[in-house]
C-alpha cells in the first residue's frame, strides 16, 4: 500500500488513459498471458524494483501535474515547417553528424598519442 497518492498524480492522463491505472494493470494483470508473446515472459510476484519505479512515478506524475498552470499559460504558435528550419540553418545537417563518430577524427592529445577520454 502506497500512500498518500496525490489527486493530480492519480488523475494524470494521457490520451485519455490514467497513467498510473496503466502502468500498474499491466504489473498486476492477472489471467494467463498469451503463451506465445512475450507477455508469457514475466515474474510471477511484484518485484521490489516495481515498487522503487511506482514511488518514482508517482513523483514525476505528481510534479507534472504542477506544471500544468504553467502550460496552460503558453502561447502556442504555428508550427515548426522543415522550410523554417532551412531558413535557420539548421536544416539539412552538416554531413559529419550524419555519419558515425569515429576516434580517428580527433588530434592526438597525449603522450604515445593517446586520446583524452572523458
Amino acid at each position: 500500500r502506497i500512500s498518500p497518492v496525490p489527486a493530480g498524480a492519480w488523475d494524470f492522463r494521457v490520451g485519455g488513459v490514467r497513467v498510473l491505472e496503466l502502468w500498474f494493470g499491466r504489473r498486476a494483470a492477472s489471467g494467463a498471458p498469451d503463451p506465445d508473446g512475450l507477455e508469457a515472459v514475466r515474474p510471477r510476484a511484484w518485484l521490489q524494483e516495481w515498487t522503487s519505479e511506482l514511488l518514482e512515478l508517482i513523483t514525476l506524475l505528481a510534479l507534472l501535474d504542477g506544471l500544468r498552470p504553467r502550460q496552460e499559460g503558453l502561447d502556442v504558435g504555428p508550427p515548426v515547417t522543415a522550410a523554417d528550419l532551412r531558413a535557420a540553418g539548421v536544416l539539412p545537417a552538416p554531413a559529419a553528424a550524419r555519419r558515425p563518430a569515429s576516434v580517428l577524427d580527433h588530434q592526438e592529445e597525449g603522450p604515445d598519442g593517446q586520446f583524452a577520454l572523458l
